[in-house]
């Protein structure tokens, strides 16, 4: 004797690392617990090698391509690599590519979320950026415009 039978399943769940929609004033929020927003920010184009260096942080900095970008307890810093230049797309973000917010101490790499560059111009990188730790003391939401910093032929790209 032989049976079958049929068995239909419905999944009506959704993720919890649901990515919401961008802000559309400042980055800001939380990181490590100090509320955030973000003013100065650069990209740096590598003189050689491959590696641009992205720098925010909430200090009111004169020269956003020659000044120190320093986390500290009560002004963290966010910073992150990407091997490529900087172009318009969305990037979400993941193991093996991450945001890390800094305290002057520790690094807290940030795996959930999105980074849109909106515009690519020789002399700025502007953005949106929707970043999430573990818990609410590391979230931040938000558009962004960095300084294209560079002194190699790469700044002509």
């Amino acid at each position: 004797i032989f049976g079958a039978c049929s068995v239909t399943t419905e999944d009506n769940t959704t993720s919890s690392t649901t990515i919401p929609d961008y802000e559309t004033t400042t980055l800001s929020g939380k990181m490590v617990g100090v509320a955030w927003t973000f003013d100065t920010g650069n990209v740096v184009v590598p003189t050689s090698g491959s590696t641009y260096w992205y720098n925010m942080t909430s200090d009111n900095l004169s020269n956003a391509c020659s000044s120190s970008y320093t986390g500290t307890s009560s002004n963290p810093k966010i910073l992150f690599t990407r091997s490529e230049a900087p172009s318009v797309g969305e990037t979400e973000l993941g193991w093996g590519n991450t945001v890390t917010f800094y305290d002057g101490s520790v690094n807290y790499g940030i795996i959930t979320g999105k980074i849109k560059i909106d515009t690519v111009t020789t002399t700025a990188v502007t953005g949106k950026m929707y970043a999430k730790g573990s818990d609410s003391d590391n979230e931040i939401n938000g558009t962004f415009t960095l300084s294209r910093c560079c002194s190699s032929s790469l700044c002509s790209e």
